[in-house]
């Protein structure tokens, strides 16, 4: 009989642990419209951030270029100061990516899928309307756009004037959130940070140095 009830209660510690994984489970499905989130991306015809990133211990500062190319793509060069590129990324104006240089160190499958995730969520890509459904909580609303793998979420207040995050998740949880500082609304924002959850210790900084008006 003991034996029993331990099993039992160790069972029922186990679902409950499972279920509060869930972070979007108590939200609610609500009517809303994908088209207001337009209206937050940014404008990055071609603008400069000062960049710092901080990853298990090992720390890499540079230079983080985003050009709008006359061919509709956006390319995103990170390099130190002194112009030594760490990695030149290409984003297609419909869908795709390309990498045209890395720097060996950086060269890995699983940190290249990390950061196209990453500049694909601040880009405002592959936000498909047929897919899109809204969650709400605590007054925000869940923007939420299915990837091939996971979510995109763009966070709005309850009228949706302000974006207040953006969150890349899996079903459960989030594994990255990013926030967006200064500008307005379809401005290249004045500075953007991200942090990982699955990583530990991983975060990104951006800071603009120059502006699109300047070039």
């Amino acid at each position: 009989m003991r034996k029993s009830k331990i099993r039992f209660l160790i069972f029922l510690d186990l679902v409950c642990t499972i279920l509060s994984c869930n972070q979007y489970r108590h939200m609610q499905r609500i009517s809303s419209n994908a088209s207001c989130i337009q209206k937050f991306k940014p404008d990055f015809s071609h603008v400069v951030y000062r960049t710092s990133v901080d990853v298990i211990g090992k720390h890499i500062s540079g230079i983080l270029v985003v050009k709008h190319m006359s061919d509709s793509s956006t390319r995103m060069v990170f390099t130190n100061e002194m112009g030594f590129s760490y990695f030149d990324f290409g984003f297609p104006p419909d869908s795709g990516f390309k990498v045209y240089q890395i720097v060996p160190q950086m060269n890995k499958e699983g940190l290249i899928r990390t950061l196209r995730k990453d500049f694909e969520l601040l880009l405002f890509r592959n936000m498909e309307n047929s897919k899109y459904y809204a969650l709400t909580d605590s007054g925000l609303i869940y923007h939420a756009f299915p990837q091939a793998e996971g979510v995109n979420y763009y966070i709005t207040g309850s009228n949706c004037l302000q974006l207040v995050k953006m969150q890349r998740a899996s079903t459960k949880k989030p594994v990255m959130e990013a926030f967006i500082y200064g500008g307005s609304p379809g401005i290249a924002p004045d500075s953007i940070s991200m942090r990982h959850f699955n990583i530990s210790h991983f975060s990104i900084t951006l800071k603009q140095i120059t502006t699109p008006a300047a070039q």
